[in-house]
């Protein structure tokens, strides 16, 4: 059971200022406030939702989510962002790949004004420690895959061995993907039923829900002193700090800094060059699915999933971005489930249905995005939330290099699917991973960046942001492990930092 220690904003009027403020629950919130305050650091946490059953029968809640777009990419405008106690790892499926050593290094998607300020080794030992906290679980890697010094804490449990001879036939060396193992759900690994209980057990952690923060106070020194918020019921507060950490989501980061404009911050806190806000950017899945004959052995329905790092870099060479192909399988019968349990059926009948049963089968492949200066998030000119403050603006368009990446991987996996023998191969429409990435990007230039290589915002001394927003190019790969290992290692900087001041 999760341990529900959530306090009301009456917690804000504490008299002594907290250690450390971070505003959001998600991963990236939920692992930096834990790491903290297992350090000592006296940590509060601000959450604008509550739990899940608010947020999926609350309509002014959800309201709070809500944004505009603009563009050629068809971006969703529902349940793309959330506001609740977890954030987003309510509906995460615990995947857990780490990104590669490349991606770190200059390739043809690397901004050359904006450079990665950090290298794969950097982050390495907090994968390491991210995983163990994630109770990660996968199969043996193969050759492709990226790098790792230990293995993986949790054996692998789903049975891919069909889905490796089948792609082994095409040349293709697939592994089962890594996954957060939860202990308090079946299936979901929750930050806040797994990972938050800890940071209360401390004893040096504070979580207050339902309030808003909509702004940020700034003193003449460009420092942060305050955050104002209001409750879902209109009170309005103050929470105090010596240090104040943004862990807002892609959306809503960039949104809280370009709100918190003041004397000291005329365009916004971190906006001095125009660059909060810019480079945003996703991961577009390309897919299809199909018919493939298969064996008695695998008729039961299942659901398994594989994905190849073969592939990562190969399009690379032709100037393009990383690509990450995955393979589902879900055994059916032709248009319904067996309704009897199989071990009642005579040998002789199942060899029957063996030899006309169809595997469905989906090959995709999620894909890099080129870094562009007007792919960003705003603020809305027309639209205000129930608290009055703008909602974010989203300008979000395709470039070239995207275009053709996409169609490369799509005939990457036509030609897999034929020499699957597949049979009845429909494309399925672009698919958006919903990994808010690059809004506020980490490097060394303040001119072309947010926050630096300790992921502290340029203009101020005692402000940070932490989640994929902060991530110079985007990869391919699923972004949540790197988010709890960038928290973690931003959390040892600041403890450190608080320790020797």
């Amino acid at each position: 059971m999760m341990i529900v220690n959530t306090h009301s904003i009456a917690a804000l009027k504490a008299a002594e200022a907290y250690d450390v403020c971070i505003i959001g629950s998600g991963p990236s919130g939920t692992f930096l406030g834990t790491t903290l305050a297992r350090r000592g650091v006296r940590t509060l946490i601000l959450e604008s939702g509550f739990g899940l059953s608010k947020w999926l029968t609350n309509s002014r809640l959800k309201s709070l989510a809500d944004y505009e777009y603009d563009g050629d990419t068809n971006y969703p405008l529902r349940r793309t962002t959330s506001r609740l106690l977890g954030g987003n790892s309510n509906f995460w499926t615990g995947r857990c790949e780490r990104l590669h050593p490349t991606d770190f290094e200059p390739h043809p998607y690397t901004p050359p004004e904006n450079p990665w300020p950090i290298r794969y080794q950097d982050l390495e030992p907090y994968y390491d420690t991210a995983e163990r906290m994630l109770r990660v679980r996968g199969g043996a890697r193969t050759r492709y895959s990226p790098p790792r010094r230990n293995s993986l804490p949790l054996p692998g449990k789903p049975d891919i061995s069909f889905l490796k001879d089948l792609c082994a036939g095409a040349g293709v060396e697939v592994e089962d993907s890594a996954t957060a193992t939860p202990t308090r759900t079946l299936r979901l690994f929750n930050v806040q039923k797994e990972i938050l209980p800890d940071f209360f057990n401390t004893g040096m952690g504070t979580v207050v829900t339902g309030v808003t923060v909509n702004r940020l106070v700034a003193n003449r020194d460009r420092e942060i002193v305050a955050a104002e918020v209001t409750s879902f019921n209109g009170q309005k507060a103050t929470a105090r700090a010596k240090i104040f950490i943004v862990c807002c989501g892609g959306f809503e980061s960039a949104r809280l800094l370009l709100l918190s404009s003041s004397e000291a911050f005329p365009n916004g806190i971190g906006n001095a060059h125009d660059m909060v806000g810019r480079g945003f950017n996703e991961h577009p899945n390309v897919g299809f699915y199909a018919q493939i004959p298969h064996s008695v052995r695998t008729l039961i329905p299942t659901n398994k999933i594989a994905r190849t790092h073969q592939f990562y870099t190969t399009f690379r060479n032709e100037g393009l971005g990383a690509i990450i192909p995955a393979f589902r399988q879900a055994w059916l019968l032709p248009n319904h489930i067996l309704p009897f349990h199989l071990a009642n059926v005579p040998r002789n009948v199942l060899s029957a249905l063996g030899r006309v049963a169809k595997a469905a089968l989906y090959v995709g492949a999620g894909a890099e995005m080129k870094i562009s200066l007007s792919n960003r998030i705003t603020l809305s000119k027309t639209r205000k939330d129930i608290f009055g403050q703008p909602i974010a603006h989203l300008i979000f368009n395709y470039s070239q290099e995207d275009l053709l990446l996409l169609e490369r991987a799509r005939g990457l996996i036509r030609g897999w699917l034929t020499r699957f023998g597949a049979t009845g191969i429909r494309e399925a429409e672009v698919a958006w991973s919903r990994h808010h990435q690059g809004a506020c990007r980490m490097g060394a230039n303040p001119c072309t960046s947010v926050v630096d290589p300790n992921l502290q915002v340029h203009d101020s001394g005692n402000l940070y942001v932490c989640g994929s927003e902060v991530f110079s190019t985007g990869g391919a790969m699923q972004p949540s492990l790197s988010i709890a290992a960038f928290a973690l290692r931003l959390g040892d900087h600041i403890a450190d930092r608080l320790k020797h001041s």
